[in-house]
């Protein structure tokens, strides 16, 4: 991707940031990930996150919107978590809107194809 740049981070920098609520991470290509990261995000966005799943003692109870695009993620963790009530209506709201989305374009489909006929 253009505009990438590479960079060498100390990951244990995240370890100190216990208030941290938004993290937002782009355009860097790091080779690895954090060892631990805020149990109060709320927000995380990392694009091209290096590692294969998100921190082991990371609690999710705050998070509501996770975002990790073109991520080496294989799993988003190892083991239970609790599920977060937030997270879990921000991906309920996703799915309605999806599903809209789709119905809407079946039947705008047969208008669309009429108008290019």
């Amino acid at each position: 991707m253009p505009g990438i740049k590479e960079a060498q981070w100390n990951m244990e920098a995240f370890s100190k940031m216990s208030r941290l609520r938004l993290l937002k991470i782009d355009n860097v290509q790091l080779s690895e990930g954090p060892e631990d990261l805020s149990n109060e995000l709320r927000f995380l966005e990392w694009h091209s996150y290096p590692s294969k799943s998100l921190p082991a003692g990371l609690q999710v109870d705050e998070l509501v919107e996770l975002h990790m695009a073109n991520s080496s993620i294989e799993q988003l963790w190892y083991g239970c978590k609790v599920r977060s009530p937030n997270l879990r209506a921000f991906v309920f709201l996703f799915i309605v809107f999806y599903i809209f989305m789709i119905v809407a374009s079946i039947f705008l489909l047969p208008c669309l194809i009429a108008e290019c006929s």
